[in-house]
C-alpha cells in the first residue's frame, strides 16, 4: 500500500526511492503524455479548439455544438465557478 508515502511534495522522492514507486511515476508520466497528445489541437486531429481550455477531441459529443452562444457562455461560467469553489 501507499500508507508509508508522505503527503505533498515529499511524495516524489519517496516514490523515486523504491522500484514500485518508480513504476508509479512512470505510469503517471505516460498517462499525462497520452492525455496531452489526445486532448490538444494537433494537426493530425483536424480539431480546432473553440476557446482556451477546450479539450474536446471529436471522440465524444455531449451536445455542446447544439447550444446557442448564451447557453455556452453560461455553462462555461458555471464550470469555472465550480472549479473555484473546489479550490
Amino acid at each position: 500500500g501507499a500508507e508509508d508515502i508522505p503527503a505533498g511534495f515529499a511524495a516524489w522522492p519517496a516514490l523515486y526511492a523504491t522500484d514500485d514507486g518508480k513504476q508509479v511515476l512512470a505510469q503517471m508520466f505516460l498517462f499525462l503524455v497520452t492525455a496531452e497528445i489526445a486532448n490538444r489541437s494537433a494537426d493530425w486531429l483536424d480539431v480546432e479548439p473553440e476557446f482556451v481550455g477546450d479539450y474536446r477531441n471529436g471522440a465524444l459529443d455531449f451536445g455542446w455544438d447544439k447550444f446557442d452562444d448564451a447557453t455556452k457562455l453560461k455553462k462555461r461560467a458555471i464550470e469555472l465557478n465550480n472549479g473555484r469553489a473546489a479550490q
